[in-house]
């Protein structure tokens, strides 16, 4: 998993847990899914239109204030819940289109892992983040983030077709974002922590 951890240039960060949103996801090539023998069109080729990537906040603690100053070290445990529910999927779903090989399809375009057809997103072991400190003051709270991707896509089954399939893949990478953050502060932050410091910052 990937963390990023940002606005708190006085804290030392444990990192809790190494699960991720999607754990249940097997680690694989891009395009594994589906042999091409097994499509209905197995020579078939996706012309994508516009690919939109967007990091929005899935999950986010509650602010809890925070004034340690110079003295033993202070353990603090933050617990995001979520706000986001995301679902993996291809539309329209009608056709002899196998929604999974459009799904292997823009793993190979982006090369980024992507949710499988089906998965629907729920926090995992990254809900839970634990940090240490010696010094800081100030209210503090946990955001996680995932990536999601949406394309449009047209699939052709061979070069001459007047008649392709045409849809939309929404999914996301089950590969998650951490963000640690104060309450305020004087620096860029992620589009999700900024959503996520909306919700519970005063």
């Amino acid at each position: 998993m990937k963390r990023g951890f940002r606005g708190l240039v006085t804290v030392a960060v444990v990192l809790a847990g190494s699960g991720c949103a999607a754990d249940a996801l097997p680690a694989r090539p891009a395009g594994a899914r589906v042999a091409p023998s097994e499509r209905a069109c197995p020579h078939g080729t996706f012309r994508w239109g516009k690919v939109v990537r967007r990091q929005v906040l899935a999950g986010v603690s509650d602010a809890r204030r925070f004034d340690v100053r110079q003295g033993p070290t202070v353990h603090a445990t933050f617990e995001a819940v979520p706000v986001r529910s995301l679902h993996a999927g291809v539309t329209p779903a009608e056709g002899t289109l196998d929604q999974r090989a459009a799904v292997a399809a823009l793993e190979r375009k982006t090369g980024v892992e992507l949710a499988d057809v089906g998965e629907d997103f729920s926090l995992g072991a990254d809900r839970v983040q634990e940090v240490s400190f010696e010094k800081s003051a100030g209210v503090l709270f946990y955001a996680v983030a995932v990536t999601t991707f949406e394309a449009s896509f047209a699939y052709y089954c061979a070069p001459a077709d007047g008649t392709p399939t045409r849809g939309t893949v929404a999914t996301w990478s089950p590969v998650t974002y951490g963000d640690l953050v104060k309450c305020g502060i004087d620096e860029k932050l992620e589009p999700a922590s900024i959503e996520a410091e909306r919700l519970v910052c005063r």
